[in-house]
């Protein structure tokens, strides 16, 4: 397979029908020119937007075509000035979202229970009015999607098809079938189920339809996540495109979560951030420069192709300004991609997901909690389903709420005879029938009763605090008991009394009883359990103890880890592998988003480091280190190497 371009701007045209001259100052060479200078390399262009309007002169759908429109050869001439400066132009459409056929055609919108259709009243603002794909609106978009293979042939480059998510439907289309099926339409999770049935198969669907007429063009669904709702489908994509715009409803942490578990199932992969201050459709707005650095090398950290999004403007021209700022952070990209792709990603643990495969973008807390914990301290790790192969990693993590079935417990147990090591925490590998996994050596007896809990740390377990305190768990946890050779390696004690009713002390927490303890940790056969849920009380509040509880933990399983560093904890390491050139890649970034207004993580400026050691136990040993940004070898002494200077980004190439 050809490698995906590295250097992508999607450039959104969703323009609406009260706006004339449409595209009136649109000019091939300014256009080619600009997107050429910023060094962009694959520009997605518009066959179809939200509006329900076409760029391109149809002869199926003519009024489908934007009635303003000067130029009804736009998305041709696009696409032929584009390969004329060898720049690649995958062509979108969109799928559910359509206000001009949801209008035309309302009995092919999607629709709730009550009859009532998905999205916003047509009397207000807004293209959420959402159509379903089970209907003959299946049709009209497999005839739409042919006309652009007919209209293109070969210089079809791919096609990025927008919006198609997992929508339960109760439209009449929809009710017949699962009528058929003997589907329960009470039961919410089994029209859930069928409707992501309905999307998978529409997806297989369409890629079928696309290579009768092209075989070689890139084709992707894009839901806004990349998950195990992605699974199943997987193979009506060419490659995944990680929608993640981290001012809009993704957020920072998004992105390093669906990246790790994208990254496993096979495929190339590309970030998409955009240039908007706020998301989508700012317009006018410009990301800061230090802001779009810091999304692009992080793509790059992770071995993927970069997107830029942007919005043409009713009028065809592109911002000047916008291409410059994508330009100053993609003329960097160039001119480091060759560290990051083609690449392999290593890792030495496996986060097991307990996200909801029915589900797009509802990503659990307990999984942020460990993503972003898991990052701070430097492991390198992938995020996996059960399906996984666990074989490939010497850790694996069970996060609070994963409740495993007994195929998978079968999987635990043989990963753990092969050499493995598991953590857990919580209820992370109780089983249907109220029972953890045999390896942990832990015997259940419930949910705590009297809470909260203050663990007390000692010995190995009190690296890093102090130890003998007692530390506030702020969630309830579970009551554990070693079994027949666990070892209980941290104890906690209880408060007085459960803090209801007219029982309470001070404004939070009934304190510590400083009576009897209880096991708060016990280590089994190369497994370690938890008692409380240590992810979620980080993502809700990020208490230091948790995280380092969880990496003590973490140091008694694997005792040499892959990376250790003395830097900051918002220092982000990934490390690469590239057999081919014989050398690791670390890519490490420092940059601090901040919270200054109330919805939005701000980046301003590149945070500087200064001689920042960094340990790398990795497979093959490391005979040579070269600082990339600096052009210098740098001292390397029994895997330890100081990096003098790190301005927001580095690079180091790791020889073997």
């Amino acid at each position: 397979m050809k490698q995906i371009p590295t250097r992508q701007v999607h450039l959104d045209f969703h323009t609406s029908e009260y706006i004339e001259n449409i595209a009136a100052l649109y000019d091939s060479d300014e256009f080619t020119n600009m997107v050429k200078e910023a060094h962009v390399n694959s520009v997605t262009v518009f066959a179809r937007c939200v509006h329900g309007f076409m760029y391109y002169p149809s002869l199926k759908f003519k009024e489908h075509i934007h009635p303003h429109l000067i130029n009804h050869n736009l998305l041709s001439d696009q696409v032929q000035a584009l390969h004329k400066a060898g720049i690649k132009a995958p062509v979108y459409i969109a799928v559910q979202w359509d206000r001009y056929t949801a209008n035309k055609h309302p009995e092919w919108l999607i629709r709730k229970k009550d009859g009532s259709h998905e999205g916003a009243p047509f009397i207000e603002p807004g293209f959420n009015q959402s159509l379903c794909v089970n209907t003959a609106y299946y049709d009209f978009l497999v005839e739409h999607t042919i006309e652009i293979c007919e209209l293109l042939g070969p210089d079809l480059d791919g096609l990025f098809f927008d919006m198609v998510g997992i929508r339960p439907c109760y439209c009449a289309a929809c009710r017949a079938e699962m009528k058929d099926l003997g589907i329960d339409m009470w039961k919410e999770e089994e029209v859930r189920r069928f409707a992501k049935t309905v999307m998978d198969r529409f997806k297989i669907q369409m890629t079928e339809a696309v290579r009768i007429y092209n075989k070689d063009c890139t084709v992707f669904y894009n839901a806004g996540h990349i998950g195990p709702c992605t699974l199943e489908s997987r193979n009506a994509y060419t490659h995944f495109e990680l929608e993640s715009i981290p001012s809009g409803q993704w957020g920072y942490l998004h992105f390093p979560i669906t990246a790790r578990y994208a990254r496993t199932l096979g495929k190339e992969c590309l970030g998409m951030t955009g240039k908007f201050h706020k998301e989508w459709g700012d317009f006018h707005s410009l990301k800061n420069q230090a802001a779009l650095e810091f999304e692009c090398f992080r793509m790059l950290s992770y071995g993927f192709a970069c997107s830029v999004g942007d919005q043409l403007e009713p009028t065809g021209a592109l911002n000047k300004y916008t291409y410059r700022l994508i330009g100053k952070v993609y003329e960097q990209i160039e001119r480091y991609e060759e560290w990051s792709m083609p690449s392999v990603p290593i890792a030495e643990a496996a986060l097991v997901t307990s996200e909801n495969s029915m589900y797009e973008l509802q990503i659990p807390e307990s999984i942020m909690g460990a993503s972003q914990m898991l990052e701070e301290i430097s492991l390198q790790f992938d995020i996996v389903g059960h399906d996984a192969d666990l074989l490939r990693y010497r850790l694996v993590i069970l996060t609070d709420d994963l409740i495993v079935e007994q195929e998978f417990q079968e999987k635990l147990d043989e990963y753990i005879d092969s050499g493995g090591s598991v953590l857990s925490c919580g209820k992370g590998g109780l089983s249907g029938d109220m029972s953890y996994l045999k390896c942990f050596s832990v015997n259940y007896v419930g949910e705590e009763n009297i809470y909260p809990n203050f663990a007390i740390p000692k010995g190995l377990m009190a690296k890093g605090l102090e130890s003998g305190n007692e530390y506030v768990m702020y969630f309830r946890g579970e009551i554990i008991l070693p079994g027949e050779t666990g070892e209980v390696i941290l104890e906690a004690g209880g408060p007085y009394f459960k803090r209801e009713k007219e029982h309470f002390c001070s404004h939070i927490y009934t304190p510590s009883a400083k009576g009897p303890t209880f096991p708060a940790a016990i280590m089994g056969n190369q497994t370690i359990l938890f008692a409380h849920p240590l992810f979620s009380i980080y993502r809700e509040c990020a208490p230091y103890w948790c995280k380092k509880l969880i990496e003590n933990g973490i140091d008694l399983l694997l005792k040499k880890r892959m990376i250790r560093h003395n830097g900051p904890s918002y220092l982000s390491v990934q490390i690469l592998y590239q057999p081919d050139k014989c050398r690791y890649c670390a890519h490490l970034l420092s940059y601090v988003p901040v919270r200054k207004s109330v919805t939005i993580d701000v980046i301003e400026e590149r945070t500087t480091l200064y001689n920042i050691t960094m340990e790398f136990t990795l497979p093959q040993i490391i005979s040579k280190v070269y600082s990339i940004m600096d052009e210098e070898e740098l001292p390397v002494m029994n895997g330890k190497v100081v990096i003098p200077k790190i301005d927001g980004y580095a690079i180091l190439e790791l020889h073997i």
